[in-house]
């Protein structure tokens, strides 16, 4: 079997350019034939019509003749002979009539018309023949028939009075009428010479009609290129994306208006597509330094201790400094995976009915020795709302802000938590009287590794991924988060969550 590239028909029948090339030549290919099938019909129908006409005219011609002629012509027999005319009153005889004309005579003058424009009277194999009978069958004239001709098949059709027009075999074509005296007059032509124009017409329209195909298919495929290259533009432009380069984006100006709109539905998910790599590899760079900080610092830690001999409280505090690292590694560390989970749509996620009340009440009972100890003062009033959520990624969510509200108070301060139902929703508010968020930072605290003072956030232990896994939370839960601060006066979170509905 020769190698070679295999053509694969499934792929074409896939491939828009092919389907368009294809309706394009099918389309183009049934205008042409229908038009070709029109235009040959219609010149069908005048030529065959121009013949019967032509007939018609010529039997009509051979009857008026015939009336012309003496009924015993008429019938075949000899004009009687004239009678001498009678003696004038004075006795003389006048001169003598003119001799009758025999039947020949008459008969020769029985002929088709000349001067009709019956086509192919010029060409004697397709000259238009005749043939005049008595009513008795008598033949009186025949010219031109064809060899081969049944006069007796022919006398034993249909005759009227009106002209009659009967398509014979071997392709001739005649018109019958009855004449004076019940004559039967038979007119007739070969078609041999129609067959053949018609036949080079349907030759000529047919190669027209391939050139005309030929071309169209051509143009069409020229079309179908035309219209599918601006895909092909987008498939090359998004070829050219890559982790390392997502800065391509699709030029407006070369598409059509209908196009336009992908391209730039396009041009958006290149967009988000750039922007979600860049906060990946931001990410990636604030976790390793992150997580690289707590290690340094219990290598350093270590390395010193061991350089020489240490007390036994030097030995202590180099250990008390590598716990505190390692806790605040093994934090961050319990961030990320919040985070990995909830970016996950596998994750394991379970979500029943909750009194989101009961789950705020806990943390303000969980918190509130944390808030006495900075001379901080939980106040709630919380009514009860019914959600459907996850309990302990909720908690978890309550707890970080009503600490982030403690932590960030002024001493003395307070901490304000609501919980009520609004338009089916749950609200709940978070607020503090603490020292506020500039309005600069507000759009980026829940980004993650965002810290608004990087210094204390250190000192405290955060991590900065708080508020984005208090984001993640709530967004997992079909909820909103909002902040509003004023530097210097205090900062307040809400959250909205759908409310729990008993029909469902």
């Amino acid at each position: 079997m020769k190698q070679g590239v295999a053509w694969d028909t499934s792929s074409v029948f896939k491939s828009l350019r092919w389907k368009l090339q294809f309706f394009y030549s099918t389309l183009l290919a049934t205008v042409v034939l229908c038009s070709g099938s029109v235009f040959y019909y219609q010149i069908w129908v005048s030529i065959f019509a121009g013949v019967d006409r032509g007939l018609e005219a010529a039997a009509l011609y051979l009857d008026v003749t015939l009336r012309s002629f003496p009924p015993p012509i008429q019938q075949g027999l000899e004009a009687p002979p004239m009678l001498p005319p009678p003696l004038r009153p004075d006795g003389t005889a006048p001169p003598p009539h003119r001799p009758r004309r025999s039947r020949e005579q008459f008969l020769e003058e029985l002929r088709l018309p000349q001067e009709l424009n019956i086509p192919g009277i010029n060409n004697p194999r397709d000259q238009p023949y005749f043939m005049v009978m008595t009513a008795n069958d008598m033949l009186l004239k025949k010219e031109f028939l064809p060899s081969g001709y049944s006069e007796a098949t022919s006398l034993a059709g249909q005759f009227n009075h009106q002209p009659t027009l009967i398509l014979l075999k071997n392709n001739f074509r005649e018109v019958r009428m009855i004449g004076p005296s019940g004559s039967k007059i038979i007119v007739g032509k070969s078609l041999r010479r129609e067959t053949d124009h018609l036949r080079n017409t349907a030759i000529q329209f047919i190669a027209i009609g391939l050139a005309f195909l030929v071309l169209g298919v051509g143009v069409s495929f020229a079309i179908a290129f035309r219209m599918v290259r601006p895909i092909t533009q987008m498939s090359a432009t998004a070829e050219l994306l890559s982790e390392k380069d997502l800065s391509k984006r699709l030029d407006l100006n070369h598409f059509d208006s209908e196009l336009a709109g992908l391209a730039e539905v396009l041009n958006r998910l290149f967009s988000r597509l750039d922007a979600s790599f860049s906060r990946q590899r931001q990410f990636t760079a604030d976790a390793s330094h992150e997580l690289r900080t707590p290690l340094t610092v219990i290598r350093s830690a270590s390395e010193l201790a061991l350089s020489q001999q240490r007390s036994p409280e030097e030995y202590q505090e180099t250990i008390e400094v590598s716990l505190k690292a390692a806790e605040r590694m093994t934090n961050l560390v319990n961030g990320l995976l919040a985070l990995a989970r909830l970016d996950s749509s596998n994750a394991d996620f379970h979500l029943r009915q909750n009194d989101l009340s009961d789950l705020v009440s806990e943390s303000v009972s969980l918190l509130r020795a944390i808030a006495s100890e900075k001379q901080i003062s939980l106040v709630s009033d919380l009514h009860s709302v019914q959600i459907f959520g996850n309990p302990e990624s909720l908690s978890r969510m309550i707890d970080n802000l009503i600490n982030n509200a403690i932590i960030y108070n002024k001493p003395g301060g307070k901490v304000f938590i609501t919980l009520k139902s609004h338009d089916d929703k749950a609200v709940l508010e978070i607020k503090d009287t603490g020292v506020g968020i500039s309005e600069e930072h507000l759009p980026f605290i829940f980004e993650r590794f965002y810290r608004v003072d990087k210094a204390r956030s250190r000192l405290s232990g955060g991590s900065g991924l708080g508020l984005a896994i208090c984001k993640g939370v709530i967004e997992k839960h079909n909820g909103t988060i909002t902040a509003q601060s004023i530097l210097g006066e205090g900062t307040t979170f809400q959250i909205q969550l759908p409310v729990w509905n008993y029909s469902n």
